[in-house]
């Protein structure tokens, strides 16, 4: 798969994180497309496949194609995906197996069904997906950065931010699959059923259901507003998105019914706030 050929896998997939990544510099622009089209690569397979077990034999296939990757000698399998990440594996700042191979991991959660068990449980998830992807990316951008508690406090809000919003904005499509992103405790107090979320019936109760998720996304979001500050320049190619969660937010916390919010698709106004965002340092 040629260069062009992933950024167009990068920008169908995963669009937010493409025009972010139009900022770096073209060396660095490569090794994020390597990253992001391999995160939706894992990311796609739960939602693709009819049976858990599928799902669990294609995260397998990933494990061990990171465990080639890193062997010595490098083993690498014959797909375009894998092919561009073997290549990213070897520049600077490249995450290392275990961060990969955590990403991964991560995606098993998304097999399962259910409400989350509490809300550390959600948040660790949170952390090991958005979380642990942006802070691979910002390591790609800025491989000699050592980032202080500051930068580490904004690099944690911001993966919580997007990840947080990337909830509520799927939050018909997770309920359908009957894996709603709300806590057990919140299912229960908002008099909510999981069959009734699966079906899209109760919208006050789910409403309040989610009520505790829209509490953490603002609480991000007024986290990285008090400490974007301590992130370099260097690293807005990795971390500028999630300036594109502030409004998606709004409009989730004015929709009445979780089951009636529709993602807007402006991507020139999406281009204009990372643009802003790029020449004010307000991610």
């Amino acid at each position: 798969m040629s260069a062009d050929t992933l950024a167009d896998t990068v920008r169908r997939e995963d669009p937010a994180r493409y025009l972010a990544g139009l900022f770096a510099p073209a060396p660095v622009r490569a090794n994020l497309w390597a990253l992001y089209a391999f995160n939706a690569e894992i990311a796609r397979i739960p939602a693709s496949v009819s049976e858990p077990v599928i799902g669990e034999m294609r995260l397998a296939w990933a494990r061990e194609a990171l465990t080639d990757i890193y062997a010595s000698p490098p083993r690498v399998r014959r797909h375009p995906v894998y092919e561009a990440l073997a290549i990213m594996c070897e520049q600077p700042g490249a995450p290392g197996e275990a961060r990969l191979a955590g990403l991964v991991e991560a995606r098993n959660a998304d097999l399962g069904e259910g409400a989350f068990p509490d809300t550390p449980e959600r948040e660790a998830y949170v952390d090991r997906t958005s979380g642990a992807l942006m802070r691979a990316a910002a390591r790609l951008c800025a491989p000699d950065w050592q980032p202080g508690d500051g930068a580490q406090r904004a690099l944690t809000a911001a993966g919580r931010l997007w990840g947080y919003t990337g909830l509520l904005q799927n939050f018909a499509r997770l309920c359908a699959q009957g894996r709603p992103p709300v806590t057990q405790g919140e299912l229960e107090a908002s008099g909510a059923t999981l069959e009734a979320l699966r079906r899209g019936l109760q919208p006050d109760a789910a409403a309040r259901a989610r009520e505790g998720l829209l509490a953490l996304a603002d609480q991000a979001a007024r986290e990285l507003n008090a400490s974007r500050r301590a992130l370099p320049a260097s690293v807005f190619p990795a971390v500028g998105y999630a300036a594109l969660a502030r409004g998606p937010l709004r409009r989730i916390a004015r929709t009445a019914s979780p089951y009636n919010y529709a993602p807007a698709d402006n991507p020139l106004g999406a281009q204009l706030a990372l643009l802003w965002a790029s020449f004010t340092g307000r991610v």
